[in-house]
C-alpha cells in the first residue's frame, strides 16, 4: 500500500521508530526536530497498541526499533518488549550509544542493537570502545555498527571500521551525514563529497569479505560507481516521539528525512537499490551530479 505525501507516494511502512527520550546524544542524526520530552510507559503502550492495530494506515507494524538516550536502562523495557511481543511484533531493534555497552547483558525479546562507531575529536575513546564491543560480543549480544562519515570522522574510518570487525559486528553500514532537523552539531555536517568517498575507499578493505553485511548510506551509487553494489535502499518507518504520536507521527521518509533522485535515475543500474541523494546538500562544493551508470 501506498501513502502519498508532499513528496510523492511512499509505501507504508511495517517498521514503528519510538524515540523514547529527548536527550539523544552520539547517535548518528537525522531530520527529526528534539522532541520536548521524554515519553511516558502508558504513551509508549498506546502507541504500539495503535501501530500494531490494523486500520486505514495500512498492515499493522511487525517490527520495533527503540531509540534515545540510556534506552537499555530503562525501567520500563521488560515491559514494553513483552507488550511489543504480545501485539505481534517479530523483531526489535534498540539503537545504543557507548554508555549503554558497559556491562550490557543480553535482553530479552532485543534482536540486534545499532552502534555508532566514531573515532577522533568528538568520539569515542578506542580503548573504551574495543573494551565494550568485546563485553557485549562475550555476552552473545548482537552488534549491527554504524560508521559515521562526517568531516571529523573521516580520517579515523578505516580504524573504526578495522574495530567493528575485530569486536565481530554482524554488519557495517557507512554513513554520510543526514541533514539535522535542529541545529547541525560540530564536525557533524557533510563533508565534501570526494573526501568522504576517499575515506570510504581505504575504509572498505578492513570489512568487505571480512564481516557478515557492508553497506553504505547517504551517497547514491553513481557518486561511489566503484562500490555502488553495497548502495541499499532505507525502508522506511513510522517515527514516533512525544511530539508526534499515533495519527500525528511522521513517516520517516519524507517526513524525517528526504531523499531526491533526477530523470536521469530511472535509466540507472543501480536505480533499484539507490535512496538518491539529499536535497538539502545539493549544490554544495564537490558534489557531482547525479548520473546513470551501467553495472
Amino acid at each position: 500500500m501506498l501513502a502519498w505525501t508532499p513528496a510523492g507516494a511512499v509505501p507504508r511502512p511495517r517498521t514503528l521508530q519510538i524515540r523514547l527520550h529527548r536527550a539523544h546524544p552520539d547517535r548518528v542524526p537525522a531530520g527529526a526536530p528534539p522532541p520536548s520530552r521524554s515519553l511516558t510507559t502508558e504513551e509508549v503502550a498506546a502507541n504500539l497498541r495503535w501501530f500494531t492495530a490494523a486500520s486505514t494506515r495500512g498492515l499493522p507494524v511487525d517490527a520495533l526499533v527503540l531509540s534515545g538516550h540510556g534506552v537499555p536502562a530503562r525501567a520500563d523495557l521488560p515491559e514494553v518488549l513483552a507488550l511489543a511481543r504480545a501485539l505481534g511484533v517479530v523483531r526489535v531493534v534498540l539503537h545504543v550509544g557507548l554508555e549503554d555497552l558497559a556491562g550490557l547483558e543480553p535482553i530479552a525479546g532485543v534482536d540486534r542493537y545499532v552502534l555508532p562507531v566514531r573515532l577522533g575529536p568528538g568520539g569515542a575513546d578506542p580503548a573504551a570502545l574495543i573494551s565494550a564491543l568485546e563485553g557485549a560480543r562475550r555476552a552473545g549480544v548482537p552488534i549491527d555498527a554504524n560508521i559515521p562519515l562526517m568531516t571529523t570522522a573521516l580520517p579515523f574510518a578505516a580504524a573504526a571500521a578495522a574495530l567493528a570487525r575485530d569486536a565481530a559486528a554482524g554488519s557495517v553500514t557507512f554513513t554520510y551525514p543526514f541533514p539535522p532537523g535542529g541545529p547541525a552539531l560540530e564536525g557533524q555536517g557533510p563533508p565534501p563529497v570526494p573526501e568522504a568517498v576517499a575515506a570510504l575507499a581505504a575504509a572498505l578493505p578492513e570489512v568487505e569479505g571480512r564481516v557478515p553485511s557492508v553497506s553504505v548510506k547517504g551517497l547514491p551509487g553513481c557518486w561511489i560507481p566503484a562500490h555502488a553494489h553495497l548502495v541499499r535502499k532505507s525502508q522506511n518507518r513510522w517515527y514516533v516521539d512525544a511530539d508526534h504520536q499515533k495519527d500525528a507521527a511522521l513517516l520517516f521518509f519524507p517526513g524525517v528525512v528526504t531523499f531526491s533522485k533526477g530523470d536521469v535515475c530511472r535509466f540507472c543500474a543501480a536505480d533499484g537499490a539507490c535512496d538518491g541523494s539529499f536535497p538539502a546538500w545539493a549544490g554544495r562544493p564537490g558534489n557531482p551530479p547525479l548520473r546513470p551508470f551501467e553495472p
